[in-house]
């Protein structure tokens, strides 16, 4: 199977950014979730932004709860369960602040869309949570510098990578060629490959700069910028920016894929 045969393309927005040196800085203060040039992001803070969701579910569920015994009903509901993480908090806030650092560098503002309303409704979040307003931000820039990132020239490396990828993942028969897979890649999949191999490249750049450092506990992570899917259903990552200076396979990622059908 070539690219041509996967069903769709997931462009999943920048959750995450670990630098592997310096990780003892971190170890020194287990307050300190993270740090960068421009500062740092506190245990205290993220559990700030996840306490809000945890304390508003709770309230729904309790207030659902009162309702019900109010009509008759006996039975106990169950404890509300998390949409997210610390570590999605964490990769959102570090994700918004290296996308901030590469939309200044270029000049541009986050784009006018999606709404937090509308990534509220697509994620079933509340667009009170500032966790909801952050994630919504990280589309937003993500969608200005696409266009404001110069699309990368495909390197034969690049593309072996990728096809390597599909191979391994499944989504590529193993007895088919590279030569094939190449000569064959639709305009439409190159376009995306170009926009994101330039993303990784520009966000690696930034990370540098930034010396971004993370607390250990938080683990290993890295970010699927690209990923297609196969006729078996499963997402194959393609464009990866790897935060832990492997390809760990039980990385973290949290999950804001954006789907974008090709023909």
């Amino acid at each position: 199977m070539t690219m041509q045969r996967a069903r769709r393309l997931a462009s999943t927005a920048v959750v995450a950014v670990l630098a592997v040196a310096g990780l003892t800085a971190c170890q020194q203060s287990p307050d300190v979730a993270a740090y960068t040039a421009g500062g740092k992001i506190t245990e205290d803070r993220i559990q700030v932004i996840y306490d809000q969701v945890r304390d508003q579910l709770t309230e729904a569920r309790a207030q659902a709860q009162r309702q019900g015994e109010a009509s008759g009903a006996t039975e106990e509901l169950p404890p509300p369960v998390m949409p997210i993480k610390q570590q999605d908090v964490l990769n959102t806030l570090l994700s918004v602040d290296i996308l901030r650092k590469s939309a200044q560098a270029h000049g541009v503002s986050p784009a006018g869309s999606p709404t937090v309303e509308q990534v509220a409704q697509a994620r079933n979040y509340s667009p009170e949570w500032e966790f909801t307003q952050l994630y919504a931000e990280t589309y937003r820039l993500r969608t200005a510098l696409q266009s404001a990132v110069k699309p990368a020239q495909l390197t034969e490396a690049d593309l072996r990578d990728v096809f390597g990828r599909l191979v391994k993942g499944g989504a590529a028969d193993p007895n088919s060629k590279f030569e094939e897979f190449q000569s064959t890649l639709s305009p439409e999949n190159k376009s995306l490959l170009e926009s994101y191999v330039a993303m990784r490249t520009e966000l690696e750049r930034v990370v540098a700069d930034q010396k971004v450092k993370i607390n250990p506990r938080y683990g290993a992570q890295q970010v699927t910028l690209l990923s297609a899917q196969g006729a078996d259903g499963k997402d194959v990552p393609l464009v990866v920016l790897s935060l832990s200076g492997d390809d760990a396979e039980d990385a973290y990622v949290t999950d804001v894929s954006a789907v974008t059908t090709v023909a």
